[in-house]
């Protein structure tokens, strides 16, 4: 899967709390993208997660942003046993502004947080 295609997943209404939509959606990740043999690496990880979260305000403004900060929580490996797993982000605002705190995580098949992650997302201010 081409990880530029996230810009296009489906957007989820605000719920469980967040305050803004979630740009949401699952991808199987490819064998050739391992670390330890039969894992994700955990740069692939951090790729996605970024992908999808900087893909948020394209979703929801039609804005670029940058990633300034990126910060990750490797809770559980995530195996590359051909299941699909599910990356989402969401951000604390409803609006985004110049400087955007984001979220986002990517779940194991059984729902399970593998990976979670924050981010400082700055906005170019260029329509996208």
């Amino acid at each position: 899967m081409d990880l530029l295609a996230l810009r296009w997943l489906p957007v989820l209404p605000p719920s469980d709390g967040r305050a803004s939509a979630t740009l949401a959606g699952e991808v199987v990740p490819d064998a050739g993208w391992s670390g330890a043999p039969g894992f994700l690496h955990g740069g692939m990880a951090a790729a996605l997660l970024d992908d999808c979260m900087g893909g948020l305000s394209h979703a929801l403004d039609r804005i670029a942003t940058i990633t300034a900060t990126l910060d990750l929580r490797f809770r559980r490996p995530v195996p590359l046993d051909g299941q699909k797993v599910r990356v989402e982000a969401w951000r604390e605002s409803p609006e985004l502004r110049r400087r955007t705190r984001v979220h986002g995580r990517l779940l194991l098949a059984d729902g399970a947080p593998a990976v979670e992650a924050t981010a400082l997302m700055v906005s170019t201010g260029q329509a996208v």
